[in-house]
Parts: C-alpha cells; structure tokens; sequence
C-alpha cells in the first residue's frame, strides 16, 4: 500500500512522513510522528503517536478490498496465509504480528475465507533487519509448511515489508511443494532509498519463482547442450 524511505532524504515531504508512520504501525512498532487521518471508502482512519491502531485498520480494509476485488468467483475458498516473523518456529505456537494481520482480514469475509499459519521456521531466524538471511536460497531450507486447509484452494501471502522478496519467494516454493498454489501476495509497505512520487501508488511487483532444484536460477541463463 505505500512505498517508504529506509532513510530521510533532505527534503522530507509530509506524504513521505506519513507512509513511514503507516509502515511503522503495521509492524507493530508506534508510528511516531503527528496525528493523521486519510480516508478510504468513505471511512476515515485516525493514527498518530501511541495510537497505530488506524493505520493498521487502514491496511486491512485496503488488502480487504483488493482481495474482494480479486475473488473470481466471489464465493471461491480462499486461504491467507502470513510469512512467519523469525521467532515464529514449529516449536513456538505464540501467536505472530502477521498471522494477526491475516485474522484481521480474514473477518471481514464470510466462511470461504479462512487464514491459517501454515508456514513455520524450523529454527529461530535472525532478523533480516540485523543482518539475517534475505536470499530464497538461504530461507527455503529452513521453512517447514503444515497445511490446515482445503491443499486445493486458492492462496495468498500476507507480509507486512518487501524489501528483496527472498521471504516471499521462500515461502511460495515451500507452499507448492506441497502440491497447493500461490496466487498472489499481498504487503504493507515496500521499501525504498530514493523518493518515488507517489508514496501511496499501488506498485505491482513480480518476482520469479523460486526452485529448490535450481536455487542459484543457473537454469534460466545456461541452455542445455544436447
């Protein structure tokens, strides 16, 4: 939903400001900042320091109204499935920022509609922030995948920050391999280190598909000698 700055640029602008606080809120942390209020569908979110409850609410009903939008047809099974944080393990069965957000989402449809934490670590992963693995190579191996739904319906991924899509790709390939699909993924806030234009443009990425038999992409560049 918004694209913001890892680091401040000399001319911060109020919308720069305000895609932070969103990215901020959707991860937990407090927004900082100044109050804000935006509106979607005629509905207005509040958020500002101490209170990120807005933008949180904010994002949902945006993922909310994309995934209605998506839905062909609209009473199809569905099944939103969160990336798992790095302390989220087959071990550990505490409840999770993102698996959160995927509940939230989840309520505002009907019974076709279910979320679930499929995707667990094997072992804690030190954090991508800190210095942790990002690449889908390094990732893959360490993901283990429960289903708990229907394997035939359809999925989607639900994370809070795309920074190099290695966790998305990751957790897709962990997916499949179970014989289910990935339709889409869905995120909060995308991060970037040069000021784009429009903070709030909806940017549309995509990345190629990961393949554990081929997890260095050698595959895409070399053709086979016969």
């Amino acid at each position: 939903m918004v694209q913001y700055l890892t680091e401040q640029v000399e001319e911060m602008r109020d919308k720069d400001y305000t895609s932070l606080s969103i990215a901020k809120a959707v991860k937990g942390r407090d927004p900082g900042g100044v109050k804000k209020a935006l509106r979607l569908g005629g509905k207005v979110y509040r958020f500002g320091p101490g209170s990120p409850d807005g933008a949180v609410s904010l994002w949902t009903a945006w993922a909310t109204r994309l995934i209605s939008e998506a839905m062909d047809p609209p009473d199809g099974q569905l099944v939103i499935v969160p990336v798992p944080n790095s302390q989220a393990t087959i071990a550990n069965d505490d409840d999770f920022r993102t698996w959160e957000l995927a509940r939230r989402i989840a309520d505002e449809f009907g019974d076709n509609v279910t979320a679930h934490d499929e995707l667990r670590w094997l072992d804690v992963m030190p954090k991508a922030s800190e210095g942790g693995p990002r690449q889908a190579y390094e990732l893959f191996p360490n993901l283990q995948c429960d289903l708990k739904a229907n394997p035939e319906a359809d999925r989607i991924l639900i994370d809070d920050i795309l920074t190099t899509g290695g966790h998305l790709q990751a957790c897709a390939a962990r997916i499949r391999a179970t014989g289910s699909s990935i339709e889409a993924a869905l995120v909060c806030g995308r991060t970037k280190h040069t000021q784009v234009s429009n903070p709030f443009a909806m940017p549309v990425e995509e990345f190629a598909d990961f393949d554990p038999d081929d997890p260095f992409g050698f595959g895409a560049i070399f053709d086979e000698i016969e």
